[in-house]
C-alpha cells in the first residue's frame, strides 16, 4: 500500500449512500496517512473563502443548506369528473365528442348503442303486462277465498247450532213427550184391564145365574185377555224406550253435535289453508311483478344513461390518452364503433383551474416526505415554468414499477399548485424538488470532496505538492454538500477530485485516530463496518436500499 502509483492494486470504488437527510458521493483509494508520523500541517484557506485556491480545492466552511430530492410525475386536475360506461353489458360507441373540446354542462359526450337493450325492454314489457294480469287474478282469487271461507264457516257454525238445538229439543221435549205417551198408555191399559176384569167376573156370575149366554161370557173373557196383553205391551214399550231407544237417541244427538263441531273446526283449518295458499300465490306474483318492474325500470334507466352528458363544464380528455401517458402504448383514442366494457372509464372532465402535481417518490425516501413540506415543480411543457406548492397527501400503498421495472416501488405524492390561468393541462410531465429538511449552519464540504475506503470516510488534504487522507465522519447531506461532524475544522482545505497516480501519500490508517472519530476497530486492527451488511452504515434515520441507485450517478460525476 506504500506505492501510490500502484493504481491496479487499489481499484476505485463508488457507491451512492443514502443518509437520513440526503445523498453522498463516496470514493476510495488505497492510500493512507504516514505511519507513526505527525499529520502534516493543513494549508489554511485564504481570507474570503475559496478566493485564491485552485479550482480543484475548497475550504471547509460553515453553511446552512436544504436537503432535497428530485422526483418526476405528471399534472392532474385537483377536481375531475370520471365518465364511465354505466351499462352492465358490453356496448359500442355510436357517437363521441372530440377530445380537447371544452364541454359545457349538459353537452353530449358519448352515446352508446342500446339496440340489444331496447329489444330486451320490449320483451320485459310483455312479461310485465302478463305478470300484472296474473297479479290481478291472484288478488281476486284471494278475495273470493275470503268470501268462500266466510260462507263455509257460517254454514258449519249453523250446523253446530242446529245440532245443539236438536239435542235440547230431544232432551227437553221429545223425551218428556215420549215418556208421557208411554205412561199414559200404561195407565190407560191398566184402567181398561181393571174394567174388563170386573166385567168378566160379572159375566161369569151372570152366566152361572143364567142371565147371559155362554158366548157373551166368552167375549168378555177375550176382551179381558186382550186388556192384559195391552197392559203388558204398554209396560214393555216403556221398558224398551228407557233401556234402548232413549240411549240410542241420546248418542245419536250427541254424535250429531260433535260431528257438527268437528266439521266447524275442519272448516276453520281448511279456510286457513286455502287462504294462506291464495295469499302465498298473491305475494309470489306481487314479488314477481316487482322484480320485473324493477328490471324494466333499470333497463329504462340504463337506456337513458347510455346517453352520457357532461355533468359540469370541463376539458374533454379520453381515458386512453391518460393510459398512454402513464403506461405507454395503448390501442389509440376512443372512436365510433369501439367496444366498451361495463364500468370502463371513457372520458375525464378535469377542472384545470386547480392543478395538482402527482409525483412518484421512491419507497426509500417516502418515509421522509411529510404533509406540508415545500415543493418546487418545474413543467417543461409550460416553457419550463416553476411553481411553488406544499405536500398535500402521500399515497397509502406503494405502486409497482410495472413491467418496465417490477422491483421498483414508489409512493404517489400529491402537490397542489398555485397556477391559475397558467395554461396547465393534465398529463403534462413535471419535475419536482422536495425540501426534505433544512439544516442550520454546520461545517460542510462539497460531496465530491468526500471518499471512502471500506467503512472509513475521508477527504484528501493538500500537503505541499502531495495529498494525504484525513478520516472524517459524515452527517447530513444534500445533493451538493455534506456535513462534517468530526475530523475537520472550518477553513481546512480539501481536494475536490481524486488525486492522480503519484499525488497521494499512501499509508495505513492510524487506528487511534479512527477510534477518536468513533470507528470500530477489531482486535486484529481492522476497521469494522458500522452496519451488519458490511457497507458503511448511514447515520440514524437514513433509508436503506438506494445505494445501487446512486452508482450510476457517481460514475457520471466522476466522468464529469
Amino acid at each position: 500500500m506504500s506505492n501510490p502509483s500502484g493504481r491496479s492494486k487499489f481499484q476505485r470504488k463508488a457507491i451512492w449512500v443514502v443518509s437520513g437527510l440526503g445523498l453522498l458521493t463516496l470514493a476510495g483509494l488505497g492510500v493512507g496517512l504516514p505511519m507513526g508520523g505527525a499529520e502534516p500541517a493543513p494549508i489554511p484557506a485564504p481570507a474570503g473563502g475559496n478566493s485564491g485556491l485552485p479550482a480543484d480545492r475548497v475550504a471547509a466552511k460553515l453553511l446552512a443548506f436544504d436537503v432535497t430530492t428530485t422526483a418526476n410525475g405528471e399534472l392532474e386536475a385537483r377536481e375531475k369528473i370520471e365518465i364511465r360506461n354505466p351499462l352492465d353489458q358490453q356496448s359500442t360507441i355510436v357517437q363521441i365528442i372530440a377530445e380537447g373540446t371544452w364541454a359545457k354542462k349538459g353537452d353530449l359526450l358519448v352515446q352508446l348503442n342500446v339496440d340489444d337493450l331496447q329489444q330486451k325492454m320490449d320483451e320485459e314489457s310483455l312479461r310485465l303486462e302478463s305478470g300484472n294480469a296474473d297479479l290481478v287474478a291472484a288478488e281476486n282469487a284471494y278475495n273470493i277465498q275470503i268470501n268462500e271461507n266466510t260462507s263455509k264457516l257460517r254454514q258449519a257454525q249453523l250446523k253446530v247450532t242446529l245440532a245443539e238445538l236438536a239435542l235440547r229439543q230431544w232432551q227437553e221435549g221429545d223425551v218428556r213427550k215420549k215418556r208421557q205417551e208411554l205412561t199414559l198408555a200404561i195407565d190407560k191399559a191398566g184402567l181398561e184391564l181393571e174394567r174388563l176384569a170386573e166385567k168378566f167376573r160379572r159375566s161369569q156370575e151372570l152366566l152361572i145365574e143364567g142371565f147371559i149366554s155362554k158366548d157373551e161370557c166368552d167375549r168378555d173373557e177375550v176382551a179381558y185377555i186382550e186388556a192384559i196383553s195391552s197392559f203388558t205391551t204398554a209396560n214393555l214399550a216403556m221398558r224398551v224406550y228407557d233401556q234402548y231407544e232413549y240411549q240410542k237417541d241420546e248418542k245419536t244427538k250427541l254424535s250429531d253435535l260433535e260431528e257438527a263441531k268437528s266439521e266447524l273446526e275442519r272448516t276453520r283449518l281448511n279456510n286457513e289453508i286455502e287462504l294462506t295458499s291464495k295469499d302465498a300465490k298473491r305475494n309470489n306474483q306481487r314479488a314477481s311483478v316487482t322484480i320485473m318492474r324493477n328490471r324494466f325500470e333499470k333497463m329504462t334507466k340504463d337506456r337513458n344513461a347510455a346517453t352520457l352528458k357532461a355533468p359540469a363544464d370541463g376539458l374533454v380528455v379520453y381515458s386512453t390518452s391518460m393510459e398512454r401517458n402513464r403506461w405507454g402504448g395503448g390501442d389509440g383514442p376512443l372512436q365510433i364503433g369501439q367496444q366498451v366494457y361495463p364500468n370502463q372509464l371513457l372520458i375525464i372532465l378535469p377542472d384545470t383551474s386547480e392543478m395538482v402535481a402527482s409525483i412518484r417518490v421512491n419507497e426509500s425516501l417516502a418515509g421522509r416526505v411529510k404533509q406540508g413540506q415545500k415543493v418546487t415543480v418545474k413543467v417543461d411543457a409550460a416553457s419550463g415554468a416553476i411553481f411553488e406548492g406544499q405536500v398535500d397527501s402521500i399515497g397509502v400503498m406503494a405502486e409497482s414499477g410495472g413491467w418496465r421495472d417490477p422491483n421498483l416501488r414508489e409512493y404517489t405524492v400529491r402537490v397542489p399548485l398555485d397556477a391559475k390561468n397558467a395554461g396547465l393541462k393534465p398529463a403534462m410531465r413535471c419535475e419536482a424538488k422536495l425540501i426534505l429538511d433544512t439544516v442550520p449552519e454546520v461545517l460542510t464540504v462539497p460531496v465530491q470532496a468526500v471518499f471512502n475506503e471500506g467503512p472509513v470516510q475521508f477527504v484528501y488534504e493538500p500537503s505541499g505538492s502531495r495529498f494525504v487522507r484525513v478520516p472524517v465522519r459524515i452527517g447530513r447531506r444534500s445533493e451538493n454538500v455534506a456535513e462534517i461532524t468530526s475530523g475537520l475544522e472550518a477553513g481546512r482545505v480539501v481536494a475536490l477530485r481524486e488525486p492522480r497516480g503519484g499525488e497521494a501519500t499512501v499509508s495505513p490508517w492510524d487506528t487511534e485516530a479512527l477510534k477518536k472519530l468513533g470507528y470500530r476497530i477489531s482486535e486484529a486492527g481492522q476497521v469494522l463496518p458500522d452496519g451488519p451488511s458490511g457497507r458503511p452504515r448511514a447515520p440514524k434515520g437514513a433509508p436503506s436500499g438506494a445505494q445501487k441507485v446512486g452508482e450510476a450517478a457517481v460514475e457520471k460525476t466522476d466522468k464529469g
